[in-house]
């Protein structure tokens, strides 16, 4: 009786073990722009800044932080961590990884997002914490910034001190983000 209960609870472990990595894998399957071109930016030129001129800050200046005030948050304290303490995880626990572990890309109740580089591969990860913030991770799941939104269309990166780091995301219209360094130019980088 007792090798019957041993050998149920190791199966039920082995049956929970495979289908949680099977449900990883199908929730991540379904932002992989190396299995869907309509994610992939090098394929798609509708979410690719350099071909599609809308989503690109060096010709839209609303999605452009250095040329619009608006959206830069050293000409806005709204959009500004630093003076706007709701949007800061440091201040707030709603945002906080440290406090909120649904947040972490560990925990069994994640749904979030995936950061790319230019190649397609999984650079980390990207958490909503609330329609104005999401808390960004590394590929090994370390808290290593947050991004604010500066209007419809862009978020700014902030690291985890508060600090602006120039570099900001824009909605590509249609499956996610393209991340820009502070010149404004396209890192290859893509959420999705």
């Amino acid at each position: 009786m007792r090798k019957l209960v041993l050998s149920g609870l190791s199966a039920f472990f082995l049956l929970c073990t495979s289908s949680s990595f099977s449900q990883q894998y199908v929730v991540f399957k379904r932002h992989d722009p190396k299995k869907d071109s309509n994610l992939n930016p090098f394929m798609n030129s509708r979410i690719n800044p350099d071909s599609n001129s809308s989503i690109n800050p060096a010709y839209n200046w609303n999605v452009n932080p250095i040329r619009n005030n608006e959206v830069n948050p050293f000409s806005n304290s709204l959009i500004n961590p630093g003076n706007n303490m709701e949007l800061n995880p440091k201040s707030n626990d709603i945002l906080n990884p440290g406090v909120m572990k649904s947040l972490l890309p560990a925990s069994p109740t994640w749904d979030g997002l995936y950061l790319f580089n230019g190649d397609n591969e999984m650079l980390g990860y990207v958490s909503r914490a609330t329609q104005n913030v999401m808390v960004s991770f590394d590929n090994s799941g370390s808290w290593n910034g947050f991004f604010v939104r500066a209007n419809s269309s862009m978020y700014n990166f902030f690291n985890t001190a508060g600090v602006w780091t120039g570099m900001f995301l824009v909605y590509d219209n249609s499956a996610g983000f393209n991340l820009f360094d502070k010149t404004g130019k396209w890192t290859g980088m893509h959420v999705k």
